[in-house]
């Protein structure tokens, strides 16, 4: 009994402890979070490991062969079957070795090398990428949130209004149609927090996918979308750095080296090889040494078709790699101006917009409550505020997500 009462006792303390409220997640750490969570990132952290080990045994000559057997034995006569009886019955063993040329083992370690690298930039991608789409979502969840608490707030002054314009109602001051426009207004912002909270619910489940259970924690303050790291008018400066072109110059490599290695396949290889034969008791022994050399005779059938695909291939990679500079160029250009509108816009809501509508609504108010204006326009008037708060809060969150859009564009001098 003694056992269970403390039992219960520690229980009872420990629920009536109050919990410590989260930590608010701030962009920085989501990301930090998402970087080392991510599989994605493990799995191209492999293939970049897996590749770099293929580096140096690619400029390396094969293994060398061992050789043995026995040569020249009888299959008929009186010495049939017989290893020791006739005199060119061998018993040979040997070691016989390839040799690559020198060339054409530097290119393979070139070619090596490059893919080695483009497995490395890939990482710089997809790290680039990742960053982007988790400060997308946390824009998405915390302009979503501001947007549902601004609703809230004027829902809470459109409920005063109802109660108003119910008294008045009742005294005769205001007809039905006012009394149908307030419960529309309400119903209206309910419904807008409806989606707002839609929208929070479907960025954070997004944002659970990097970070897990982290992603329902209060958000931070977001940082400044207003500046970047890189300056703006630099972005197009060093694009072969932007880490999705530089996946492009090891492909490049990579194809200018196979292309190298089919025009090097005219010039032979070749082996030597190592053995030692014995035979019968009444002969001696023999070695010998052999050399073997490749012989492209029909080099316009063979080795020529493959260095014209080659070609083919390196053309290929060249004109992917200038696509893909000019598209990455024009998201450049659209983000900056989507950025630099969309801060024009802010900036036009705060200084005259905004202002007007909340003017506009108190004079309508003013003049309401001196019998110079209906109810229906004072709900008008307030219905005007509302959206254009919200468009200001739009014209911000559209500054985020273009700021997401430039932020990873430059090369990561942060990234390991």
């Amino acid at each position: 009994m003694l056992v269970q009462f403390r039992i219960a006792s520690i229980a009872a303390l420990l629920a009536a402890t109050p919990a410590f409220p989260a930590t608010p997640l701030g962009l920085e750490e989501a990301l930090r979070q998402a970087e080392a969570g991510s599989p994605q990132l493990a799995a191209q952290r492999a293939s970049a490991d897996a590749a770099a080990a293929l580096v140096v045994p690619a400029g390396e000559n094969p293994d060398p062969k061992l050789v043995f057997g026995i040569e020249n034995v009888p299959a008929d006569g009186a010495d049939k079957w017989n290893v020791t009886a006739d005199f060119m019955t061998m018993r040979r063993v040997g070691v016989m070795q390839d040799f690559v040329r020198g060339e054409k083992l530097g290119l393979r370690e070139a070619k090596a090398a490059a893919e080695s690298q483009r497995e490395e930039a890939i990482i710089a991608m997809q790290r680039a990428d990742l960053r982007r789409e988790v400060a997308t979502a946390w824009f998405e969840r915390f302009f979503a949130e501001r947007s549902k608490k601004l609703v809230v707030d004027l829902a809470g002054e459109a409920k005063l209004q109802a109660s108003t314009s119910s008294a008045e109602l009742a005294s005769g001051k205001a007809s039905s149609a006012d009394a149908i426009a307030v419960r529309g207004l309400q119903a209206s912002l309910e419904d807008r927090m409806l989606e707002f909270d839609r929208q929070a619910r479907r960025a954070a489940a997004t944002l659970s996918r990097w970070i897990g259970a982290d992603a329902d924690r209060p958000l931070g303050s977001a940082p400044d979308t207003y500046a970047l790291d890189h300056h703006a008018s630099t972005l197009e400066g060093d694009l072969d750095a932007h880490p999705h072109i530089a996946i492009y110059a090891p492909m490049v490599a990579a194809a200018e080296a196979d292309l190298r290695l089919a025009q090097a396949a005219t010039k032979p290889d070749w082996s030597v090889e190592l053995s030692y034969a014995q035979r019968g008791p009444a002969f001696t022994n023999m070695v010998s040494l052999t050399f073997r050399m490749d012989l492209p005779v029909f080099a316009s059938r063979r080795q020529d078709p493959v260095a014209a695909s080659k070609a083919k291939q390196l053309e290929q990679v060249r004109s992917q790699a200038e696509d893909a500079t000019r598209r990455h160029v024009a998201e450049i250009r659209a983000s900056l101006a989507d950025w630099e509108t969309a801060k024009a816009r802010v900036e036009r809501y705060r200084r005259e917009i905004v202002p007007l509508a909340e003017e506009r609504a108190r004079l309508v108010s003013s003049a309401y409550e001196g019998a110079r204006a209906d109810l229906a326009s004072v709900f008008d008037a307030r219905r005007n505020v509302i959206e254009s708060r919200l468009a200001a809060l739009n014209a911000e969150a559209e500054v985020a997500r273009a700021w997401a859009q430039l932020a990873f564009l430059a090369p990561d001098r942060s990234s390991p």
